[in-house]
């Protein structure tokens, strides 16, 4: 008996490890496809993004999910400023690479040229009149070079970080001097100013930098083509009622024809988990008693484009939704996961923090309140339900650089953050 207990023990672990790691298998799957050059950083060059819709939609119909009325995709449009060819800088005679040691605002203008660089001194950061002066005199030949480090004065910050919106010195350009890694946002690419603005890491600038080169190719598309991928499982019996997944699936696409961001964890890990829902809901053990959403969103890295555009063209009725989770980066997990919106949805916060001491998922769920920062958030607006997951670990910190990459990617809690969620949404079913 005890021989035979032992083989049933090892053939559990054994088992258990397998499950576990198929999950990971598919996640690494889901994860190296959306996040290779291939892809394009599903952005907004080389239809990147439409590429990754493609994929998930075929993963969606290999799983037998249900398409909406119109079918798996949902698609709108929003302004873009795209970055297709030339991204090249030179300061002094020092060729700088891109996403490396600069990137440039979203809203930067295509140009070419070459233009001395006025560095602003600290005494002149050091006072606000000084300062004013300065940016009052015409600077139309010359880029303002702007090391914000050691500045308190916060009306001083203000007025340096306003010149990326009004540049009302008149300068050619501006150049800002940054301490981290850089860090790319598209989010002012809804609009084009008729001047760059760039951000170079300190140890990337020559000493005494005197010229700059600029060689930038951009071009804005009034209305970018894009597509939300929405698919669904009919439920068992109240299929009217709906409970929602939702992950965006964009990132950031390419700064250039040599450069793209490939977003691993924000958010292919998102994406993998909303697929691997997807996959477990649709299998006949676990069909839900409501019907289970699963939104994949676009243009959440411009703006919450698609979150609102789903927001506002439901393909469901939103008062039908119970719950909504979203998720936003969750490749990590070593110090748990935050609920945004835990502090609004406190019996729903508190359910997913029982239900992980019970099983000792994640070493812990922390609640955060209101933050409009990922997908949930145009859905909350419209009375729905609605959280926010992410994880927290210091065993991964890359973001919005070249970095992101899945080989990287630890999925350190993967498998019991998925667990954790699957648990929680379960809750709300009356057959579970």
């Amino acid at each position: 008996m005890n021989r035979l207990r032992f083989i049933s023990l090892i053939t559990f672990v054994l088992m258990r490890q397998l499950i576990v790691a198929q999950d990971i298998e598919y996640a690494r799957k889901v994860i190296d496809t959306l996040a290779s050059p291939a892809m394009d950083g599903r952005g907004y060059v080389n239809n990147g993004d439409g590429k990754a819709a493609g994929f998930i939609a075929g993963e969606f119909a290999n799983e037998g999910l249900l398409p909406f009325e119109n079918g798996y995709l949902q698609k709108y449009s929003f302004p873009m400023n795209t970055f297709p060819g030339k991204v090249n800088i030179t300061i002094n005679k020092k060729v700088l690479i891109p996403a490396r040691d600069f990137v440039v605002r979203a809203s930067t203008a295509p140009i070419t040229g070459k233009f001395k660089v006025l560095e602003v001194s600290k005494d002149i950061l050091g006072s606000e009149i000084k300062l004013l002066k300065l940016l009052l005199k015409s600077r139309s030949n010359k880029m303002l070079l702007i090391d914000k480090k050691g500045i308190e004065n916060k009306k001083i910050i203000a007025i340096l970080d306003s010149l990326k919106t009004t540049n009302f010195a008149g300068a050619a350009g501006l150049i800002y001097v940054i301490d981290s890694k850089p860090t790319w946002s598209v989010m002012a690419g809804a609009s084009v100013k008729p001047y760059p603005v760039i951000e170079v890491k300190r140890e990337s600038l020559p000493a005494k930098p005197k010229k700059i080169s600029l060689d930038i190719e951009s071009s804005f598309v009034p209305e970018y083509p894009t597509q939300n991928v929405l698919a669904y499982v009919k439920g068992s019996m109240q299929p009217d009622t709906f409970l929602v997944f939702t992950a965006h699936y964009d990132h950031l696409g390419r700064m250039g024809s040599e450069t793209y961001f490939p977003g691993a964890n924000d958010n292919a890990s998102g994406t993998a988990m909303l697929l691997d829902l997807a996959a477990y809901y649709s299998k006949p053990e676990n069909k839900p008693w409501y019907s289970m959403a699963f939104l994949a969103l676009s243009g959440e890295e411009a703006g919450l484009h698609g979150a609102n555009f789903c927001a506002g063209h439901p393909p469901f009725p939103l008062e039908k939704v119970k719950f909504l989770v979203n998720m936003d980066m969750v490749g990590t997990g070593s110090e748990g996961i935050t609920m945004v919106n835990g502090t609004v949805f406190k019996e729903a916060y508190n359910r997913m923090a029982k239900i992980n001491a019970d099983n000792e998922y994640v070493l812990t769920v922390k609640d955060r309140g209101e933050s409009c920062n990922s997908d949930h958030c145009p859905f909350y607006k419209k009375g729905v339900p609605a959280v926010f997951i992410y994880s927290m670990g210091k065993e991964f910190r890359e973001y919005h650089n070249p970095d992101d990459i899945g080989d990287k990617l630890p999925l350190t809690e993967y498998n019991d953050i998925f667990r954790l969620i699957r648990d929680f949404m379960n809750g709300f079913q009356p057959d579970r």
